[in-house]
């Protein structure tokens, strides 16, 4: 054992299980085919040294990043489902250590095949030195990205108690993807800053280089790794004299409305409405919600908690997630300009969080996805269903958009009207709830 796994022996326990012999041959043998059939590919097309990095890059970041996701977003997820995990907590091992073996020790596998790959692109660098700055942006990009798609993938395993059939092992594949595009995304973007017309990154107006553009999306990427890793820490220590945890999903929700809407002030200053800036927060807040597994027991220890304070640091996640987001709806709403798209998405987004909970309330063994298959088809039918019949006129009152050609308040009747049906049919879920004793 070396110093990292004494410090961490969850990336020992990782390489015993994952790395054999048999394994690691085969993964090198076929690493070393696959850069043999590129170069010759590349020698028999464009024979540049950029295209074969470009192309050797590609492999190793798609295949790290997804495949590194799906370890670390099935590691907690496996020990439940082994029974292992409550052993695990009881071990001398902290809350960092634990986070910090899986996310490094879980997808190690993955990280021996990208340095399988590895030589063949310094040997590009080595023969091509002109090159050194592609290598260095794509390699800075893909291992930022990399980074927080684990620690994504491992903070939505953190957060599943079902065990084998989980979250954990639904949200890897799904997290995954959403990973693969933002690093050929990035690839794309860094390569046309070498063209003549390169877009440069513009945040609250200030225009970034080339340089300063890559370094601030490394940077970006790397924090949002950072807080998804402490998320996973938290959730994998839940102490329970633990305090101060109200602040933490609101603060990121507001950082991450403001960093968004960094990137939409030009535009907004020209008068389109940022609705990124909501978005993207609203889509993190139902991630937060749905991984919150709050049901029966938590809401009866929350609502007859005495201490003031630790009722607030036990509040739901839907709940924390539904105030902020009405918050960052407000900011935007004042300062972007009197969009109503502004106050119809955080209703809709109040709405399905209020039924997520009226589900977990129900006798389902999987609530949350009775919650998301229901809410499936309540986006779906009214598109199915009323546009064929040319009744687009009532599709505001059940879909979250705004339609300029009515008032504000008929925009706003249909989704208000829900909010109120919803909380009607949850207020009775949780007084039935505190009354059951059972």
């Amino acid at each position: 054992m070396n110093r990292l796994t004494e410090m961490f022996p969850e990336i020992y326990r990782y390489g015993a299980q994952g790395t054999g012999k048999v394994r690691l041959i085969s993964g090198l043998a076929a690493s070393l085919a696959l850069c043999a059939a590129t170069g010759y590919a590349v020698s028999k097309t464009t024979g540049s040294w950029g295209s074969y990095l470009a192309v050797v890059s590609f492999m190793q970041f798609n295949m790290l990043v997804f495949y590194g996701t799906v370890c670390t977003a099935r590691s907690v997820t496996q020990e439940r489902g082994e029974r292992t995990w409550d052993f695990q907590r009881l071990t001398p091992l902290s809350s960092f250590n634990l986070a910090a073996g899986k996310l490094l020790g879980a997808p190690i596998f993955a990280w021996f095949l990208f340095a399988c790959l590895l030589p063949a692109a310094l040997t590009v660098v080595l023969f091509s030195p002109a090159i050194y700055k592609v290598f260095l942006s794509r390699y800075a990009l893909g291992l930022s990205i990399s980074l927080l798609s684990m620690a994504i993938g491992l903070l939505a395993s953190s957060y599943d108690d079902t065990g084998g059939s989980g979250m954990g092992h639904l949200s890897g594949p799904l997290i995954g993807i959403a990973g693969l595009s933002a690093l050929n995304a990035s690839f794309r973007y860094s390569d046309s800053l070498s063209l003549l017309l390169a877009n440069y990154i513009y945040f609250y107006g200030h225009r970034l280089g080339a340089a300063t553009s890559i370094l601030f999306l490394v940077l970006s990427f790397l924090a949002f790794a950072a807080w998804a890793f402490l998320g996973a820490r938290y959730r994998i220590g839940r102490d329970l004299l633990e305090k101060r945890r109200a602040w933490r999903l609101p603060v990121f929700l507001l950082f991450l409305a403001w960093y968004i809407a960094g990137f939409e002030d030009g535009s907004a200053r020209s008068g389109v409405f940022p609705a990124e800036a909501l978005i993207l927060p609203g889509l993190a807040a139902y991630i937060a919600s749905f991984l919150s597994c709050e049901r029966r027991e938590y809401w009866r220890r929350w609502l007859a908690g005495e201490s003031p304070s630790r009722r607030l640091d036990d509040t739901p996640a839907w709940i924390k997630s539904a105030a902020t987001m009405l918050v960052i709806s407000g900011v935007l709403f004042l300062s972007y300009g009197f969009g109503r798209i502004y106050l119809i998405l955080p209703l809709f987004l109040l709405r399905d969080l209020m039924f997520l909970q009226w589900c977990r309330f129900s006798a389902s063994r999987h609530p949350e996805m009775m919650a998301l298959a229901y809410l499936a088809l309540a986006y779906a039918l009214p598109m199915i269903i009323l546009v064929p019949a040319k009744l687009t006129a009532v599709l505001p009152a059940l879909l979250p958009y705004a339609d300029i050609g009515i008032s504000a308040a008929a925009n706003l009747a249909g989704p208000l009207a829900q909010v109120l049906a919803i909380g009607y049919l949850l207020r009775g879920k949780i007084k039935g709830v505190l009354s059951d004793k059972n």
